[in-house]
């Protein structure tokens, strides 16, 4: 059992989603697959816009809402032009967008409830066009809406999963369908136990995956997006960066805590405890590197990656009373903050936010009458890897060669064991990450762990070992698991 999920990029248009119905043909070869896909590339933009825009004109978002009809109604024409009931289910979600809108236009606000609902019906209508297209390839297909089979508690825009409740609804519903017939399941969207429809957060659809691989004890969830993996820096960025032919599951959270964008923050929770492998693989290069994230021994120790937030803002708090009036003045703002770090000496709490998450933070330390000062302009350049703490040179490192380069920090501090992070000014944010990319040497360790699983799987390949999933045998024994390699960079 293999899952496998397809980023908005990878399904912005009928020519990439029949790429993807390609790969999704040839994986089912090797054994069963579940499909998780989110929104067409762009149409979530356009649909915050529309729950955020209370003050825009009726005929304006009418005429938003009709091109979105029309966009979804072209794919559909180049996938499968006779696919009729696939166009009325396409009309009845884009009508019923068209009445949420409506009605909070009338009322000059979106509630949550109803934010998360618009929001749901970009995977909404890309799972059924996505179902189209894998029948007009001869392959059995059907669209599941996530509502139906992932329960979570009842906080819009950020709900929690219940697993428990998920997986007899998952199991049921997915299982016994999937013998003959691929779902194509709506990430980011669940419902909670009244029936109300929620959303698990932007970039939410790798979380669905990762559920449905733990439910479904799936041998590897693979993650299809635009890059060829997980890089050793932004490469958009840093013109060196190349991509890890694996991490760890801790450094893999902690690169999408601090600003990877490839993986959702909260991807790896659900597998990890089952050992369960992810692979992040490019949907325009599929026989290109990638990225295997599990803990085996093949993971090398030390600096890693570079992961960074260029729009952040830092908030020095102190305390002015007793300490428990900070504490609890704290209790609900660190959790929405990427650094919350004690100076003992001074009794002075140093927050770093992003700067979309910041107005928020500010106004929950000064509900609870704390005085803060607010620094912005800032941005924060993570070094990511295990066991930092035990190798001092990495931040030795790491300091001396910013400051050679008159690159001053406005706080720094190690999270974790995994992470060292620098607070720095915006201005210096791309300098930054080049100059730590070099002084670290990371496309050196990149190249020498690519060459460490070569080797391996020349090893295991003259030795007749156990068959990799890149090959497509099965490994549902739970020992051949976690003694899995990946496949060679």
């Amino acid at each position: 059992m293999k899952v496998l999920k397809f980023g908005g990029s990878s399904v912005a248009d009928a020519r990439r989603i029949s790429q993807v119905c390609s790969i999704i043909t040839g994986a089912r070869k090797d054994g069963p697959v579940v499909v998780v896909v989110s929104a067409l590339g762009g149409a979530t933009d356009v649909l915050v816009e529309l729950a955020d825009g209370t003050g825009s004109s009726e005929d304006r978002s009418s005429r938003t809402i009709e091109t979105l009809r029309n966009r979804h109604h072209d794919v559909l024409t180049q996938l499968d032009p006779d696919c009729r009931s696939t166009r009325e289910t396409v009309d009845s979600i884009i009508d019923q967008l068209h009445r949420l809108v409506t009605g909070i236009e009338y009322i000059g606000d979106c509630p949550p409830a109803v934010h998360d609902r618009i929001l749901a019906c970009g995977e909404r209508l890309s799972a059924p066009l996505i179902a189209a297209a894998l029948r007009a390839q001869g392959a059995p297909a059907h669209a599941v809406d996530g509502a139906d089979i992932i329960v979570t508690d009842t906080i819009h825009g950020a709900a929690t999963v219940d697993l428990t409740a998920t997986g007899a609804r998952s199991r049921d519903n997915l299982l016994r369908a999937g013998e003959t017939s691929i779902p194509v399941v709506t990430g980011f969207i669940g419902a909670a136990p009244q029936g109300r429809t929620t959303t698990l957060g932007r970039g939410g659809s790798d979380l669905t995956a990762t559920v449905l691989g733990a439910i479904l004890d799936a041998d590897v969830v693979e993650i299809w997006t635009d890059v060829n993996g997980i890089f050793t820096a932004p490469p958009q960025i840093v013109a060196g960066a190349r991509p890890q032919p694996c991490v760890s599951y801790d450094e893999a959270a902690e690169l999408a805590r601090f600003g990877a964008a490839v993986l959702f923050s909260k991807t790896m929770a659900p597998i990890r405890d089952q050992s369960i492998p992810v692979v992040v693989r490019n949907t325009f290069d599929p026989d290109g590197p990638s990225t295997w994230v599990d803990d085996g021994p093949k993971v090398p120790k030390g600096a890693r990656s570079l992961a960074s937030v260029e729009r952040a803002v830092v908030f020095k708090v102190r305390a002015t009373g007793p300490s428990t009036t900070i504490a609890a003045g704290l209790t609900e703002v660190i959790p929405q903050c990427l650094i919350a770090a004690l100076a003992a000496a001074s009794g002075e709490w140093t927050l770093v936010t992003d700067e979309d998450d910041a107005n928020a933070v500010e106004d929950s330390l000064c509900a609870a009458d704390l005085t803060l000062d607010r620094i912005d302009g800032a941005s924060v350049v993570s070094v990511v890897g295990t066991r930092l703490l035990q190798q001092p040179w990495v931040a030795g490192r790491a300091l001396e060669a910013l400051g050679r380069r008159d690159i001053a920090l406005k706080g720094f501090v190690s999270p974790s064991e995994h992470s060292i992070c620098v607070v720095i000014d915006r201005a210096d944010h791309h300098r930054s990450l080049a100059i730590l990319h070099e002084a670290l040497m990371l496309p050196h360790l990149a190249t020498q762990a690519a060459n460490a699983v070569r080797r391996a799987a020349h090893v295991k390949g003259k030795n007749g070992d156990s068959t990799s999933i890149q090959s497509g045998g099965s490994r549902r024994d739970r020992n051949r698991r976690s003694a899995a390699r990946p496949p060679a960079a």
